[in-house]
């Protein structure tokens, strides 16, 4: 394997598991956490001498201060609320027609569907209010 795709690759894991650590993190996703987290992390790797992590995190880390704003993961968030919404809506309709059939696997099946993207939407809801559950 080349170097250049090997680095390449640390670092789109690297950005992976910090959008993924980010929102995991005791309810807080910002900027400046994933700042923290980044730096401790360089840290590390310095002082374990590893020196390809260390490049790749500080390439994350200048992505993160060139592209992060606050405003940008609230308005993601709030597009995802949106999204759940528009799911929900669409898997109610979807269970009034199973309804009108008078299916009861079919009803089941709806109602299922509907439960499921109800506790998504709950969940999209709950990472906007910065509450986010584990």
């Amino acid at each position: 394997m080349k170097p250049q795709y090997i680095r390449v690759s640390i670092l789109a894991g690297l950005l992976y598991s910090l959008m993924v650590s980010g929102v995991m993190a005791n309810g807080y996703e910002g900027c400046e956490y994933k700042r923290q987290n980044l730096e401790r992390q360089i840290d590390y790797a310095q002082a374990h001498n590893n020196t390809h992590r260390v490049a790749g995190l500080q390439e994350a880390l200048r992505q993160v201060n060139e592209h992060c704003s606050d405003n940008q993961l609230r308005k993601r968030k709030e597009n995802k609320v949106a999204d759940k919404q528009r799911k929900v809506a669409e898997r109610l309709q979807e269970l009034e027609q199973a309804r009108e059939t008078g299916e009861r696997k079919k009803i089941a099946n709806k109602q299922k569907r509907l439960d499921e993207a109800q506790a998504e939407l709950d969940e999209a809801r709950s990472e906007l209010s910065g509450s986010v559950t584990p």
